[in-house]
C-alpha cells in the first residue's frame, strides 16, 4: 500500500491542481450535472419551478444569440454561444465568493478560451466554404494579395489577443479592488455597492465575450466568403 501511495503522489505532481486549474472543471461538472439532473424531469405539462426557470434561461439565451448572429445562424451557434456566456459569467462570479478566485482572472484560462474561439472560427469557415475560405485573406484583387495578406493575418491574430486581454484585465482588476476593499480597508464591513457593481460587470464582460465570439463565428459562416 505504501508503494501505491508513492506512485499516486508521483503522478499528481504533474497535474496542475491550483485553484485556477481546478475551478473551471468544477464549473463544467456542476453545470453538466444540473442539465442532466433537471433535463430528465422535463415534460410538456410540468408545473415545476425548476423547469420554469430552465425554460426562461434557455429562451433568454436564445433571444440573445438571435440578436447577435441572426435567425439564420441561431440554431447552429446557440450551443456554443450559450455555453460561452454561462461559463464566463459563472467564472467571473466565483471571485465574489470569499476564499475563491475567478478563473477568468488568470491569463492562461482567458487565453485558452480565446484560442478555442479562434480555432473554432476557422473550423466553421472551412466546413462551410471549403478551403476557399482561406482565399479571403488575399482579397478579391489578386495583385493586392501581398498587401492584403499581412493585414488580414494581423487582424485574425488580434482577435484572440483582444478577447484575452479584455476579459483578463477587467476581471483581474475587479478581483483586486474587491480584495483590497474587503481585506485591507474594510475588514469588518463588506462593501455591498462594490459587490453589486462586480455582479453587473461580471455579466457585462460575459456578454461582451459572447457578442464578439458570435460576430467572429457568424462572419466565418456568412456567404460573403
Amino acid at each position: 500500500m505504501h508503494v501505491l501511495e508513492q506512485k499516486i503522489f508521483y503522478l499528481f505532481q504533474f497535474i496542475p491542481l491550483s485553484p485556477g486549474a481546478v475551478l473551471p472543471w468544477v464549473i463544467t461538472l456542476a453545470f453538466g450535472y444540473i442539465c442532466w439532473r433537471f433535463g430528465r424531469r422535463i415534460t410538456h405539462d410540468s408545473q415545476e419551478v425548476s423547469q420554469y426557470w430552465l425554460e426562461y434561461i434557455y429562451e433568454s439565451l436564445e433571444d440573445l444569440v438571435c440578436t447577435i448572429v441572426g435567425e439564420h445562424h441561431k440554431k447552429q451557434l446557440l450551443p456554443v454561444l450559450a455555453t460561452c456566456f454561462i461559463y464566463v459569467f459563472s467564472s467571473n462570479l466565483l471571485g465574489l465568493v470569499p476564499g475563491l478566485k475567478s478563473p477568468t482572472s488568470l491569463f492562461s484560462n482567458c487565453l485558452g478560451m480565446a484560442l478555442i474561439v479562434f480555432v473554432y472560427t476557422f473550423y466553421l469557415g472551412i466546413r462551410a466554404h471549403g478551403f476557399g475560405y482561406i482565399k479571403h485573406f488575399t482579397g478579391d484583387i489578386w495583385w493586392m494579395a501581398p498587401l492584403m495578406l499581412p493585414i488580414h493575418i494581423v487582424g485574425e491574430i488580434s482577435r484572440p489577443i483582444s478577447l484575452t486581454l479584455r476579459l483578463f484585465g477587467n476581471i483581474m482588476g475587479e478581483d483586486t479592488v474587491i480584495l483590497v476593499l474587503t481585506v485591507a480597508l474594510f475588514p469588518l464591513l463588506v462593501p455591498v455597492p462594490m459587490l453589486l457593481m462586480a455582479i453587473f460587470t461580471s455579466m457585462l464582460q460575459a456578454l461582451v465575450f459572447t457578442i464578439l465570439t458570435g460576430v467572429y463565428l457568424s462572419g466565418a459562416l456568412s456567404e460573403g466568403h
